[in-house]
């Protein structure tokens, strides 16, 4: 068991990480990690579509540049249409959110997370995550493994590594966390 923790806390140093708050859902699993077949047909229809939307946007403003002049015009055009159904995907992935598994983050990446919950979570059990970005970021579904339950004041500090996560699901992790950190630097930069 030590040397499964072990991999899954190098694993879990992987990526950056950012501390922000994000609304996730975690349902324990009373079953071991699903196949890699078995996650893929698991994954929620939203959650496919965010994908997809999400790289389908960014490979049409990546063609404009190749079209000369009227490119910007064109790009703001479908920037606005891109920010519509980013409004209306959030709406039907909010749908996904399931009151009774909600937490909160206390810090994200492309390997995992910590979340704050009254009770321990035993290491190495298997969970399913949705995760909720912000600001219609987007949202990822992933099944990870605890890594350990601390014990705090107010309850359990929890840490998750995504065992199973799509590729450009990490991607957007990883993007979203760094576009985080920016804006807090950012903001830290003009409080000074």
């Amino acid at each position: 068991m030590s040397s499964e923790l072990d991999s899954l806390a190098e694993d879990f140093q992987q990526y950056f990480k950012v501390e922000h708050r994000i609304a996730i859902n975690v349902v324990p699993l009373s079953m071991p990690l699903p196949s890699e077949a078995d996650f893929t047909a698991a994954i929620p229809e939203p959650f496919l579509l965010a994908g997809n939307v999400g790289q389908l946007n960014m490979n049409a403003l990546r063609s404009l540049q190749r079209v000369g002049e009227l490119a910007e015009e064109l790009a703001n055009y479908l920037q606005q249409q891109a920010k519509k159904l980013d409004l209306l995907l959030h709406y039907v992935l909010q749908q996904q959110d399931v009151a009774a598994y909600r937490h909160h983050t206390q810090s994200y990446g492309g390997a995992g997370l910590t979340f704050k919950t009254d009770s321990a979570m035993p290491a190495l059990q298997a969970v399913e995550v949705k995760l909720f970005l912000a600001d219609n970021a987007g949202a990822v579904f992933c099944f990870g493994q605890v890594l350990s339950a601390e014990q705090t004041t107010d309850g359990y500090l929890i840490k998750v590594v995504f065992k199973l996560i799509r590729d450009e699901d990490r991607e957007l992790l990883v993007r979203a966390s760094l576009q985080q950190q920016a804006r807090q630097l950012k903001l830290k930069a003009e409080q000074r």
